[in-house]
């Protein structure tokens, strides 16, 4: 098992930092290497599995997607950032309806690019945390197996299945973490400002982009080898390029708008039952199945709660012995920085949902924390198999308890015996990612990825109803679902900001909608979408029955026809 490593790792081990800073320029522009090709092969091999998903019923729809592709369709028609309705596009960064909208090169619809486009990004995540991983990592096993658990990971793939913006953000903060990792390690001022670049699409993708800066700006200050005046002016640079954009954007919101992003509801969650959550959808990225309420989903929060204190104290650990001098701690930069980014992110994201409601897809607001921990984890797996074959860690860490006993011994069985453990759980782990993966395309291609997509909607005759009506007849609906399967464009019933307080699930603007809709207007009523109504919309006077149809009832305001008339019918 041994030998045969060796003649793999031969065959594949990426140079080290230190041989790729002295090749030539021939070199640097030679054919691709086995291992560059290899990732590439992952990177398609990801993309073929999200597409795989979107088969059948094609990219997966939430609400936030009739926001996207309608703001990216207003685009592309010559528009200002409009979204559904006619309503501002506030609550969102602008980013990823101009990718969808760029991403349709003027000739398709946003909607049908937009499962290639997650796909793609997917993919090249993939290879991008691939050749972060491979400046860092000496053992390629390591590496492959940490694409391998991306390309398999249930948080990505699912959200990478979804027209939302979560696939282009995950890119973005691993290409600026890489970038910042090398800068950390060079002090090249040009990996800096890309660091900073990629942050500030990350940043006005998703506006929780901001973790990156109240990550990276600290390691910044606490850099060792540079003047105050230097850091100053580094930090300076950083924050000018990655949250300026963002900060015009949110200028121009208060300007046009009156609000920077919108009004929001408060958050209906206690702090307990946040972190409930959080750590039983991170635990399920380790058990690969859904944890039920009870001792098992209490366990495995436990694990969950351990595994981030431990890694919380290891990054504090490392950042604080790196930045004194002579404690032999240099080249930890990788698992300090990508370690405190994932903890960032953690507790700006408990903080955030506390305050304000945030209603995660199956993890989804958790899933960009999910390669910044991957890489901390291989980072911190590599140094030990390092350090048991030629005791490379620093003393300080090798002087730990916990490394001395697993070190003990000899070094050549005790790395052998090490990567074979690791090598075993690893394939285990990512035999579980791959056989839920295949499960969940299946089940895609079955009944739809969830949300709003499936045969359910895709053969409502309600919606046909809609698809089969005039253009010029006005049509509201209880749901945006009618906008994303007819397209649509008619107002849909809905709370307006100024309902809010009493009570949203009432929907009382939805009933001043109907109530002063013009006679001629159809009102396409789906039974799905009516449970959070407080009133029947059959008590509704002026309201004649269309059609009666398996999902809804189609009716039209006919200021002549009482509820009186439909009772006696």
């Amino acid at each position: 098992m041994s030998h045969e490593c060796r003649k793999v790792s031969a065959k594949i081990a990426p140079p080290s930092y230190e041989m790729t800073r002295n090749t030539t320029l021939s070199a640097k522009i030679s054919r691709p290497s086995r291992f560059d090709l290899l990732l590439a092969a992952l990177a398609v091999l990801g993309a073929a599995l999200i597409l795989a998903r979107e088969a059948t019923y094609g990219v997966g729809l939430i609400a936030d997607w009739a926001t996207y592709i309608s703001t990216a369709r207003n685009l592309l028609d010559g528009e200002w950032f409009v979204q559904i309705y006619g309503w501002p596009y506030l609550h969102w960064p602008p980013l990823y309806p101009m990718l969808l909208a760029a991403a349709s090169l003027g000739v398709f619809d946003p909607y049908d690019v937009a499962g290639p486009l997650n796909a793609a990004v997917f993919g090249l995540t993939i290879f991008v945390a691939g050749q972060g991983l491979r400046r860092h990592v000496q053992h390629p096993f390591l590496i492959v197996g940490a694409c391998c658990a991306i390309m398999l990971a249930i948080p990505l793939t699912r959200v990478a299945s979804f027209a939302i913006s979560e696939a282009p953000f995950i890119l973005f903060v691993t290409l600026s973490l890489v970038l910042t990792s090398r800068f950390l390690d060079t002090a090249r001022r040009s990996d800096l400002i890309w660091a900073a670049a990629f942050a500030s699409l990350a940043f006005l993708t998703r506006y929780m982009g901001v973790a990156l800066i109240i990550a990276v700006v600290p390691l910044l200050l606490l850099q060792r080898s540079a003047a105050p005046l230097e850091k100053a002016k580094r930090i300076g640079l950083y924050l000018l390029i990655a949250a300026a954009p963002v900060g015009l954007w949110l200028v121009q919101n208060f300007l046009l708008h009156g609000s920077i992003h919108g009004q929001r509801q408060p958050s209906p969650y206690s702090l307990l039952e946040i972190l409930d959550k959080f750590l039983s959808d991170i635990a399920e990225w380790v058990f690969f199945f859904y944890l039920p309420s009870g001792d098992v989903r209490a366990a495995a929060a436990v694990f969950a709660a351990v595994v981030l204190l431990t890694l919380a104290a290891a990054v504090g650990y490392t950042l604080i012995r790196s930045h004194r001098k002579d404690e032999g701690m240099d080249g930890w930069s990788p698992f300090y920085l990508f370690g405190g980014f994932a903890l960032v992110y953690l507790i700006y994201l408990t903080a955030a949902q506390s305050q304000t409601e945030i209603l995660p897809l199956g993890g989804r607001l958790l899933s960009p924390a999910y390669v910044p921990l991957l890489f901390t984890a291989v980072f911190a797996l590599d140094r030990l198999l390092s350090y048991a074959r030629g005791r490379t860690l620093p003393s300080a860490v090798g002087k730990l308890p916990v490394i001395r006993t697993i070190i003990r011994g000899r070094a050549a069985a005790t790395h052998s015996l090490l990567i074979m453990v690791i090598a075993l759980v690893f394939s285990l782990w990512l035999a579980g990612g791959a056989a839920f993966n295949v499960r969940e395309i299946v089940q895609a291609n079955e009944q739809g990825l969830g949300g709003i997509i499936g045969p359910a909607w895709a053969n409502s005759e309600v919606l046909q109803f809609v698809r089969e009506a005039p253009a010029d007849v006005p049509i509201l609906s209880n749901s945006s679902v009618t906008y994303i399967y007819t397209g649509r464009e008619d107002d849909h019933l809905t709370t307006h900001a100024d309902d809010i307080d009493l009570g949203w699930k009432l929907n009382p603007g939805a009933k001043r909608q109907i109530e002063n809709a013009a006679d001629g207007t159809y009102i396409a009523w789906l039974h799905s979408f009516a449970s959070d109504y407080g009133y029947s919309i059959e008590e509704l006077p002026h309201l004649e029955p269309v059609a009666e149809l398996s999902d809804g009832i189609i009716f039209k305001v006919n200021r002549a026809y009482d509820a009186a008339d439909r009772r006696a019918e």
